[in-house]
């Protein structure tokens, strides 16, 4: 049986990021790696553009381990 990113489904990070929006500044990125990439989630992307509508910027996300394991909801 192959491991899932996210055993407790899409529902639940959902949720979890609604609770984190609520309660914190700035933009809440979501999305996953997926071979190697980052995607980011639609909601995160049309947050982006909703804030920074003509933004030319770079970022660097921090305490951000990637490891699907450790850190999956």
């Amino acid at each position: 049986m192959e491991k899932s990113a996210r055993p407790h489904g899409d529902e639940q990070i959902v949720e979890a990021a609604k609770a984190l929006q609520a309660n914190r500044t700035g933009l809440l990125l979501t999305g996953r790696i997926k071979n190697g990439e980052l995607q980011l989630d639609q909601s995160t992307l049309d947050q982006i553009r909703q804030q920074y509508p003509d933004a030319d910027v770079a970022f660097v996300a921090l305490n951000s381990p990637f490891d699907a394991e450790s850190v999956a909801v």
